[in-house]
């Protein structure tokens, strides 16, 4: 079991986490962070598809992240609130909260939706902040009639939260499954972009935000946006929730081909490749509760590991897992306790995040779980014992 000292309702049970861990911790084992305190912008120079980027800190979160060129972006590790309404657990529930910062996630999507009070974007807002994470706001996009106004006003709370911080803005979502076409969106952007650029305090902006990725749709908006976007992003699910366990394992290495696919579409483009965020992904899009799968414990681990793993060494800038709560996929349950996806992430976060934890571990047991189990470990250093399956 993991022995550090936790608030009771984070005492979580031993980190189990399939054998491809081995294989993430060699390849996200070079990363740099370093903590400053004067620096408040980001900056992109990539001309290459790295991550070659300095980015600011809310509050309580790392003051500055240098991520070199061919190293793992902190931001890898990221979720999405549902926020379907004011009840959100995230909202609602200071355990959930604290939940998420022992989870160590670095930055955490907002949406936008048109049911939604200000009060309660802005109550969104202060959750992630609150948290030590950057935020990822989705606007209202091309779908919207009234999309200046609406999204002027977000932008001026979001400044109103986090001051000088860094906020990643995205410009609508799949809104190319609600039948918006590239060119259409290209006009939207060109028409809202350059106002909300000149509001927000400290604003990246993202797009074409597609539901999978699209190559036409991609290199067309490239092509065309005024101003280009800060970053790229689409979503990405590996099967249908009717698929086989093997399917949805083996088709994550297609995010390898789309990632490299668009690297290329862009140079060509543009003459250089902008940094990725995959702002959703999961295994499937239309996941079911009881489906072999998502109560499948071993499943989610050895799936959410390799899906890391291979945005990892596909070198992406930021990733968000879809969904923290209130969803199916939800990292931390409505009674407190964490799933097998969010031990996972955990234990992920422990070994790449802690740079301390990482360059002073000990091992010193190790004992198996039957014939054909994994092992579990037994580490420390100092203070602090861990316990985890390989």
């Amino acid at each position: 079991m993991l022995k550090r000292i936790w608030p009771r309702h984070l005492r979580w049970p031993a980190l189990l986490v399939g054998v491809p861990l081995v294989v993430l911790l060699l390849s996200v084992g070079i990363w740099s962070l370093y903590s400053r305190t004067t620096t408040n912008d980001l900056h992109s120079n990539n001309n290459n598809g790295g991550n070659s980027t300095h980015t600011s800190a809310s509050p309580g979160a790392t003051s500055d992240i240098q991520v070199s060129q061919g190293s793992v972006s902190p931001l890898l590790f990221g979720t999405n609130l549902s926020l379907y309404d004011s009840n959100d657990q995230v909202l609602q529930s200071a355990s959930t909260r604290e939940g998420l910062r022992q989870l160590h996630f670095r930055i955490i999507r907002m949406p936008v939706r048109p049911n939604l009070s200000n009060e309660t974007e802005v109550q969104a807002a202060q959750a992630i902040k609150s948290v030590g994470a950057y935020a990822l706001v989705v606007l209202r996009g091309a779908v919207d009639d009234n999309v200046l106004a609406d999204d002027v006003r977000l932008v001026n709370d979001m400044n109103g939260v986090f001051g000088s911080t860094t906020v990643f803005y995205e410009y609508g979502n799949e809104e190319d499954l609600l039948g918006v076409d590239v060119s259409r969106y290209i006009a939207s952007w060109n028409t809202v972009v350059p106002q909300l650029k000149r509001l927000a305090l400290h604003g990246q902006f993202i797009g074409p935000v597609n539901f999978q990725y699209d190559r036409n749709y991609l290199t067309t908006f490239l092509q065309h946006a005024n101003p280009r976007p800060d970053q790229v992003s689409w979503h990405e699910y590996t099967c249908d929730d009717s698929w086989s366990t093997d399917s949805c394992l083996s088709h994550i290495d297609n995010w390898t081909a789309h990632i490299n696919d668009a690297r290329s579409a862009m140079n060509t483009a543009i003459g250089m490749a902008l940094p990725i965020m995959i702002t959703e992904w999961n295994y499937a899009p239309n996941a079911q509760a009881n489906d072999g799968k998502i109560n499948n414990d071993s499943f989610m681990s050895v799936w959410t590991t390799k899906a890391i793993q291979t945005l990892a060494a596909n070198r992406v800038f930021a990733s968000m897992q879809y969904a923290c709560t209130n969803s199916v996929y939800a990292l931390i349950r409505s009674d407190g306790t964490p799933t097998a996806q969010a031990l996972t992430y955990h234990a992920v976060s422990l070994l790449t995040h802690d740079s301390q934890w990482t360059a002073t571990y000990s091992c010193f047991h190790r004992s198996r779980s039957g014939a054909t189990g994994s092992y579990f470990y037994v580490c420390c250093r100092t203070t602090s014992t861990y316990g985890f399956f390989l």
